[in-house]
């Protein structure tokens, strides 16, 4: 019942109108959007048991049968994409995004199992805070879905995405510190590392859903102007402006950005700026990534309030400044 109370209330079960034209596999999305509600249903009764406004095992008891109905959902949809006549390309990210789906709904289950199982009466601080993290990363699956379907608008919900996984790795360590630096029993200390670690696993899921939201939407030729600070990426025209004033960009330096900005706050490595950049058979110096990086900076760090940082040894983002 809560399931269909939240469905009929929730302001972000609006859709968008569908454009006029565009392919879509609208059966497949209208049950990866039943998949998205399971685990928005599920993260808020996960939630609120941390919070202490529900008994635990009641809590599993309604993320087991979510799941369970997740389960049924994901074979349909298997089901569903073997006769579909649409891209391969399309059919792989489906089947992808129904996979991830799933795990983000094992590991929310995983966590109430535990919990409950280990009879815990009062969480600690960290699981709590991941709980509320877990709550926010479901809204903002549902809404990148359901933007998807219409291969628009996804990348302000997936860049929520990214930053809440970040998140979601900073209070684990924080929750790993208070463990091993106070004064709890080793029982104690395992308990709620495996638990929150279960929690963190969720939240890693949603991003890989995230990136491919993120591909199949540019893949699909339906990406929207892309923004940082003062700085505007529009792909469609190959434009990019500071300030509202034209940038003159290289096509490997747009390509560049447009990948940064997709992952903004999030380190995107070098491998794969090179493989999609310079094309899967580059094998050339690894420099020339670095040298572009450098004209890019030079073009847009001052006047758009953005920087692109180096991360020795794994690649390069691009943050906000202050």
């Amino acid at each position: 019942m809560l399931m269909e109370t939240m469905v009929e209330q929730s302001p972000d079960r609006v859709l968008p109108a569908q454009p006029a034209g565009v392919p879509g596999h609208d059966r497949e999305f209208e049950l990866l959007q039943e998949m998205a509600r399971a685990v928005l249903d599920a993260a808020t009764a996960l939630a609120a048991a941390l919070e202490g406004e529900r008994p635990f095992d009641d809590a599993w008891g309604e993320i087991r049968d979510l799941e369970h109905k997740a389960d049924a959902i994901a074979r349909d949809l298997f089901d569903a994409l073997l006769p579909s006549p649409g891209p391969v390309a399309d059919r792989e990210a489906l089947r992808a995004l129904t996979g991830y789906l799933d795990d983000v709904l094992d590991a929310i289950e995983a966590a109430a199992a535990r919990l409950a199982i280990h009879r815990i009466r009062r969480p600690i601080a960290q699981a709590r805070e991941m709980g509320r993290i877990l709550v926010e990363c479901a809204r903002e699956l549902g809404q990148a879905i359901a933007h998807a379907r219409y291969r628009r608008e996804v990348f302000a919900h997936t860049r929520s995405l990214h930053r809440l996984e970040n998140r979601g790795d900073e209070v684990l360590r924080e929750a790993l510190e208070a463990l091993f630096t106070g004064r709890r029993g080793v029982r104690e200390i395992i308990k709620w590392k495996d638990i929150c670690e279960m929690l963190e696993a969720g939240t890693d899921r949603c991003e890989d859903i995230a990136n491919v939201l993120e591909t199949y939407v540019v893949q699909a030729g339906g990406t929207s102007t892309l923004t940082a600070g003062s700085l505007a990426l529009d792909p469609d025209r190959h434009e990019v402006t500071v300030g509202g004033e034209p940038v003159a960009l290289t096509a490997k330096e747009f390509s560049l950005l447009q990948l940064l900005l997709r992952h903004q706050g999030k380190v995107v490595r070098r491998e794969r700026l090179l493989h999609e950049v310079w094309g899967e058979d580059y094998f050339g110096d690894s420099r020339t990534l670095d040298t572009h990086v450098g004209w890019l900076r030079r073009k847009v760090e001052a006047r758009a309030g953005v920087r692109i940082l180096a991360v020795r040894g794994i690649g390069y983002r691009l943050d906000l400044v202050g």
